[in-house]
């Protein structure tokens, strides 16, 4: 937000130092965040009357002038065609420079311009920062003494870039600012002076206005204006708006550019001979509706789009910007100028949707005061007929819904209360002081205040006492070491949880990866499909208010997202990727308890993805691409070093975004805790992804519960154990957890674990066949077994093997 020291001085008297005034407003809470002082550039040019003027002999546009600078009596050849004896003027003498656009500095020298000297330079407005009017030389008033420096005319001004809180849109005016800048300094806020001199007949008997309900306009003011001349802007109006950015364009609109940043009302102004029908309708546009804005760009509307329209098409899109046909311009006679309130939501949509920011958008969008609509209407009205003349009709057109806004919030504020927040003991009648001077009104005498409409961020006590600290300055309340006793709190479960996860994955290699907590609805059915009962993971909750349409759901699953992290990874640094996510997912829930239930389940969940190559040696050049088997190993190492004891099985329902032939159940116990297996190459193409990726998502509820489950301790046997392999050749499809459930079955006598030491299929066995080689460890409590113990048990495990036929041993 660009405020003038100028232009806030029709607010409020200030200090003279900018300095003092910065300060005093980066300490309210309204960061100063930068400075523009113009005038520093151009403290070299003086004010010069023309004496004579005559027409240079060897060109037919230039002159010949001698000109009064107060000091001496000069040549300038100029160029300007409305250059004439009598005139007073700026110059640029000897050893002034002139900033060029190009950012190069043109210093002022003794020169012939077509054989004549010329010692100076008389400048037009576009060449001394003033405007983009290179149209003649600019013409002062005559009163103004030759010699005068130029910058002290105040033309040119002070500017500061305020940073101003998405939460404060009273500070988007300059008497908003104003306001706040006045309480600080102790000083009254000018009362605005103007006088609305209104005309037979009705305005209601000229135009009609027709709003929707529910349309989202809840207070929409228009006002005719007859018979006004659009031309260009007295020096005032365009020295205030040039100084805030804003180009000067005709003496109508800069009016209501004015109010916008004079009090943060938005106007809009129609030409009427454009409006079919004398008729405003404030309505939702139509299917197949467009809009050209005064951009001169052509917008297609849809249902949803909020529009003021004439009889038949859309004239504005509400809030954002107006219509091309209907914009003021030379020949415009007759004015209908409106002021609205529109709701926030709306236009920040359709502005982001259609992509047009404006500053009348900006304003709406963080909300503008609901009562300002009436006056903000006259003080324009009463402003356009001072710089453009024409008759204002009495009364107005207007509408007020039901939802608009009539009865003020109060709060109430307690002195022991400020106290115990703060630390300090302001008198009752130092906060009456202090919040009355930003617009608050005391209700009764016991601190009861009645929020302005203008500070919508005002709600509870706490707010209040807030606005008492940033008043009377942070700075100034004394800091103390806060003293009370210190007691280490425990964290809840679920962080501790997630705090040990961390620290074993990071340990195991993998880094953290943190998303956005948003997904895209196409990237979540590119992995579980389209939205279906089977499957709560493919019914995302669409979010109201999305940063984008790519971002327009809660994730259901990590998975996502993460695959999408991949795919940017392979791109930019293609080679090993170890990911790892910790976060909450988001799905309906399979029971609605009633009506107000918003029927969404919060998870919280941990997904792990790998893919490329694993390195094997530190030395060695080759390595190898990841496999099923370092994902498993993975998984198992990973619930060991966190405590639980996981195995992998084959699973009841095989996930679609997996391979068929590589996805296992993580299963603690009798809980299946999640899935893991390889991508589905449908998967990875859907992604654009060329690395064979691997995953695995959890439950972190289930890991939780299960981590909290009561630990049976057993003890461990002290004797020798003895080693037993065989080498087992079976079908290629028998998995390992029907061999590990085989022999559980058998009941072996004092075997105590099992273990798969490798795996082999080649030329070397049949096809379709594998070679599965396991090794068995027995071990008693008791006594140290013998040979002979060992072989008569194990003989009878082989002979129990071979027992179905599907198993040869080798």
């Amino acid at each position: 937000m660009q405020v003038s020291i100028n232009w806030l001085k029709r607010h409020v008297d200030l200090p003279e130092s900018v300095e003092t005034i910065e300060k005093a407003l980066t300490s309210i809470g309204l960061e100063v965040e930068g400075k523009e002082e113009p005038g520093k550039v151009y403290d070299k040019l003086i004010v010069a009357k023309v004496l004579t003027c005559d027409a240079h002999p060897d060109s037919d546009h230039l002159h010949i002038t001698t000109v009064n600078t107060g000091a001496e009596i000069i040549q300038v050849v100029c160029g300007a065609p409305n250059i004439a004896k009598d005139q007073t003027v700026v110059l640029a003498p000897l050893g002034a420079e002139l900033p060029l656009p190009s950012g190069e500095k043109l210093k002022m020298k003794k020169s012939k311009i077509r054989g004549v000297e010329s010692f100076g330079m008389i400048c037009a407005e576009d060449e001394i920062g003033l405007s983009d009017n290179h149209a003649g030389i600019m013409v002062l008033e005559d009163s103004i003494p030759a010699g005068t420096n130029f910058v002290s005319l105040g033309y040119y001004d002070v500017t500061l870039e305020l940073n101003v809180t998405p939460n404060r849109p009273d500070a988007l005016s300059h008497r908003g600012v104003a306001r706040e800048l006045a309480a600080k300094f102790g000083r009254p806020l000018k009362k605005l002076n103007y006088t609305l001199k209104e005309e037979a007949p009705e305005a209601i008997s000229v135009m009609k206005l027709e709003v929707e309900n529910g349309s989202g306009c809840s207070r929409y003011v228009g006002r005719v204006i007859q018979g006004v001349k659009v031309g260009p802007s007295p020096a005032w109006l365009a020295k205030l708006l040039h100084a805030v950015g804003m180009n000067s364009i005709n003496n109508v609109v800069d009016i209501t550019n004015f109010i916008l940043m004079d009090i943060g009302q938005p106007l809009h102004s129609f030409d009427m001979a454009q409006l079919n029908g004398h008729t405003v309708k404030v309505r939702r546009a139509r299917i197949g509706e467009k809009i050209t804005t005064i951009d001169h760009h052509e917008h297609e509307l849809l249902e949803t789009d909020l529009t003021i329209c004439d009889g038949d098409r859309p004239a504005c899109v509400a809030g954002v910007m107006g219509g091309v046909e209907s914009e003021i311009n030379e020949s415009t006679q007759n004015v209908f100028l409106e002021s609205a309130y529109f709701n926030p939501t709306i236009v920040r949509k359709q502005s982001k949707r259609l992509g047009i920011s404006s500053d009348s958008s900006y304003r709406f969008e963080r909300g503008i005061d609901t009562s300002m609509q009436d006056w903000a209407n006259e003080y324009a009205c009463a402003l356009i007929q001072e710089v453009a003349g024409g008759k204002i009709l009495k009364g107005a057109v207007e509408y007020t819904g039901e939802d608009h806004p009539k009865e003020l919030l109060q709060v109430k504020l307690r002195e022991s209360r400020v106290q115990k927040v703060l630390g300090i003991s302001p008198s009752a009648e130092e906060i009456r002081s202090l919040l009355t001077g930003i617009g608050l009104v005391e209700t009764d005498n016991s601190l009861t205040f009645a929020i302005p409409p203008f500070r919508p961020d005002l709600e509870r006590e706490v707010d209040l006492i807030e606005e008492v600290a940033r008043l009377i300055g942070f700075d100034n309340i004394p800091y103390d070491v806060p003293n009370f006793k210190a007691q280490p709190n425990d964290l809840p479960a679920q962080e501790t949880l997630n705090r040990r996860i961390r620290y074993a994955l990071s340990a195991m290699g993998l880094h953290e990866c943190l998303s956005l907590r948003f997904a895209s609805k196409a990237n979540i059915q590119k992995v579980f499909g389209e939205p279906n009962d089977l499957d709560r993971r493919s019914r995302p909750a669409p979010l109201l208010n999305p940063l984008s349409e790519e971002l327009g759901v809660l994730p259901t699953s990590l998975i996502p997202n993460l695959l999408k992290s991949v795919a940017e990874n392979e791109k930019s640094r293609p080679g090993s990727i170890r990911l790892f996510e910790v976060a909450k997912g988001q799905y309906p829930s399979e029971t609605r308890i009633n009506e107000r239930d918003p029927g969404f389940d919060e998870v919280p969940l941990l997904c792990a993805v790998l893919a490329g190559h694993w390195k094997t040696k530190v030395l060695e050049e080759k390595s190898l691409p990841v496999s099923f088997a370092d994902l498993k190993g993975l998984v198992i190492s990973f619930f060991k070093r966190i405590g639980l004891a996981v195995e992998l099985r084959v699973p009841e329902k095989p996930e679609t975004f997996l391979h068929p032939a590589q996805q296992a159940e993580i299963v603690c116990g009798k809980t299946v805790l999640g899935t893991a297996g390889c991508v589905h190459p449908g998967v990875l193409q859907a992604f654009d992804m060329d690395y064979e990726t691997f995953l695995f998502e959890v439950n972190l509820n289930l890991v939780e519960t299960k981590l909290q489950s009561k630990v049976i301790f057993k003890p461990f046997s002290r004797q020798v154990s003895t080693t037993r392999d065989i080498s087992m050749e079976m079908d290629e499809h028998k998995t390992h957890e029907s061999v590990l459930a085989q022999i559980k079955g058998f009941n072996v006598k004092n075997l105590v674990s099992v273990e798969l030491k490798s795996i082999y299929q080649g030329d070397k066995i049949a096809a379709g066949k594998k070679n599965m080689v396991y090794s068995f460890v027995y071990q008693s409590m008791d006594t140290t077994l013998t040979d002979e113990e060992v072989n008569k048990a194990h003989n009878k495990l082989r002979e129990k093997m071979v027992q179905d036929g599907e198993i040869v041993l080798r």
